[in-house]
């Protein structure tokens, strides 16, 4: 009877016993780590239109953390020479004036790119930090790894385009909504951007899961805390939303979207 030098080295457990080899422990976690990234990239539009065989190699071009709430993810001291993909979870993106205040730029959730944005055809944000908001995980590649991918899959090159245009509309519409609209109609119109991302529906109503202070939100539709206070305690006694522990429950969307469209007046 032959035994094979593997067969010797690592008999096959009795019936009912634990194989605890640790190699085997090893590859099983690199496995189940894969599978993981995979999962999360499939959801991605960004790599929307490829094979298993092009996600595989992407998974393996691509470096997977996982990020508990609280966690810095992106400051202006790190190297400019990464891609941050946001898989799960929600981010937030800030500045921080020269007396030390935070001023949240937005809330970014599972798709957002963030970091070096050279190769998309943008600058970064300047002296931006990014924080998570709940437990996230991120996907970070290098420009360079980036560029191979575009290069092998032009699809990618297709869907890094349509990102961008949403971006920029955003950024447009964020930009005309400053200039022309009264603080009623910009807050009306972020929580209706927010619901949309971030809304959940209850009984009640839509309950935006993003967790912001007042003074968050207020610098997000460019006011102050106090104007933001006054304005949410007028639509508490319109029956359009509630408010508690730093969450909006949307009662009367409908309304609201009136208001953020400039077919309900609001005097701000």
């Amino acid at each position: 009877m032959r035994v094979s030098v593997s067969a010797w080295m690592h008999p096959s457990p009795r019936p009912g016993s634990y194989d605890w080899r640790p190699e085997l422990t090893f590859v099983g976690a690199q496995q189940r780590s894969l599978q993981e990234k995979l999962g999360l990239l499939r959801e991605t539009d960004l790599f929307a239109g490829l094979s298993e065989e092009d996600m595989m190699a992407i998974g393996h071009a691509t470096t997977m953390t996982h990020c508990a709430a609280g966690q810095r993810i992106m400051s202006p001291d790190d190297p400019p020479d990464r891609i941050h993909i946001l898989k799960k979870g929600k981010v937030r993106v800030y500045r921080v004036t020269p007396d030390g205040k935070q001023l949240t730029l937005d809330i970014y959730d599972k798709g957002a790119i963030l970091g070096d944005m050279s190769l998309l055809g943008q600058e970064p944000i300047p002296e931006a930090f990014a924080e998570a908001l709940d437990d996230a995980v991120i996907c970070t590649i290098s420009p360079d790894e980036m560029r191979k991918l575009v290069e092998r899959y032009p699809v990618i090159g297709v869907n890094i385009i349509s990102y961008l245009s949403r971006r920029l509309r955003n950024a447009e519409s964020e930009l005309e909504s400053m200039a022309y609209q009264r603080v009623g109609q910009r807050l009306a119109r972020k929580l209706i951007d927010l619901s949309n991302r971030f809304g959940v529906t209850t009984e009640r109503g839509t309950l935006i899961e993003a967790r912001l202070t007042q003074q968050e939100l207020a610098e997000m539709i460019g006011t102050t805390r106090e104007t933001l206070a006054h304005t949410l305690a007028d639509f508490r006694r319109r029956g359009l939303l509630d408010t508690e522990k730093h969450q909006v429950l949307i009662r009367d969307a409908e309304q609201l979207m009136d208001i953020a469209e400039g077919l309900d007046d609001l005097d701000d």
